[in-house]
């Protein structure tokens, strides 16, 4: 008869045990997924503009500002400058992400 309860609470208590650690596996799993979603939803939000999109972009603000700033050169230099490395960084970032897809051999720099 001891054997037996003790045979019962011993059953129990593994029980619990299995539980508790799937439990723990449960919320692990949940957060990963949660995180995925996170990036899946910054990467769904970011900007996708390819480097034509990017180059006509650069140009038209390029004209405008040399239109409202033709009598400001220092300052119609320094903001063009500004509008090139703006799309020079962005073409390279549309660059960089696209690449892994053409070359999937080739480490990323």
């Amino acid at each position: 008869m001891d054997s037996g309860i003790i045979l019962i609470i011993v059953l129990i208590i593994i029980g619990f045990a299995i539980t508790w650690s799937n439990q723990g596996q449960v919320k692990e799993v949940e957060s990963q997924r949660s995180d995925s979603e996170k990036e899946r939803d910054f990467l769904s939000k970011h900007d996708n503009r390819t480097a034509s999109e990017v180059s006509e972009e650069r140009d038209t603000l390029i004209s405008t500002v040399e239109s409202a700033l033709a009598d400001q050169p220092d300052h119609l230099a320094q903001i063009k400058s500004i509008i090139n490395d703006w799309a020079d960084m962005k073409i390279q970032s549309f660059q960089n992400r696209r690449s892994w897809v053409r070359n999937p051999d080739e480490p990323e720099a």
